[in-house]
């Protein structure tokens, strides 16, 4: 398994760092994991062929983990993608295709079927992918209940487990405890270092974890422990860089 992380930027925009976006590679399927701001771009950079994609796959519907879908999906259009391909939301997939006719992005007019799929579903197409639902959005709650709103609070950590281990994505979450037993005994988890406090980060090392890679914008504390406190598992996710399970 290959992973390339394309994207380790926070909610804030940065002039280095695209949004969070992860490419991820098996021997025969490829995936994409959330879509921010750059991420076509980055394929271009990676020279993803136009067929190669299998499944789109987003966490949550926050703006730096999916603001770079239109333009995903314009870009496949005008290369001429032939080949189906799989977009799984994590909640109100009729209206994003609504949205896709506000921007101007008729499906119909595509050479390859684009299916919006519930997020609920991957395992169903892709056994080897498994979800769990985390605390990301917990704190929108109240609001949500008091202006009577559709959402649905709906993020999500994502794995793909593989013989020689599996790789867990954290995305964005308030606390690594709401995916403890989810990432226990993986190979390789990406984690969100910009959300949760130190004391999440360092719960880490407890699940049998060989390797931490932290995105989304260490925290200055988590940053500053790390540096007293040297630990071999524990790597800041490098924009571009390829890590191989």
């Amino acid at each position: 398994m290959q992973i390339q992380i394309l994207g380790t930027g926070s909610g804030m925009p940065s002039p280095e760092l695209n949004a969070s976006c992860v490419l991820v590679k098996t021997d025969i399927m490829t995936f994409l994991w959330d879509a921010g701001e750059g991420c076509s771009r980055s394929l271009l950079n990676v020279q993803i062929p136009k067929n190669e994609l299998d499944a789109v796959l987003i966490t949550h519907l926050h703006p730096d983990h999916i603001s770079g879908i239109f333009m995903l999906i314009q870009m496949l259009y005008l290369q001429g993608r032939e080949k189906a391909l799989k977009l799984y939301l994590p909640e109100r997939e009729a209206e994003f295709h609504q949205m896709l006719q506000f921007f101007y992005i008729f499906p119909r007019r595509f050479d390859f079927d684009l299916q919006i799929l519930p997020l609920s579903k991957v395992s169903e197409d892709f056994p080897e992918i498994s979800i769990c639902k985390n605390d990301h959005l917990w704190g929108y709650q109240d609001l949500i209940e008091s202006h009577k709103l559709p959402n649905q609070l709906g993020a999500f950590s994502l794995k793909l487990s593989s013989p020689k281990g599996d790789f867990v994505y954290s995305s964005d979450l308030h606390t690594t405890d709401s995916i403890a037993d989810f990432v226990r005994g993986a190979h390789t988890l990406l984690v969100d270092a910009g959300h949760p406090e130190l004391q999440q980060i360092q719960k880490l090392r407890e699940y049998g974890l060989k390797r931490i890679l932290l995105t989304h914008e260490c925290r200055p504390e988590t940053r500053k422990w790390l540096g007293e406190n040297p630990d071999s598992r524990y790597q800041e996710a490098i924009q571009g860089h390829k890590y191989v399970i």
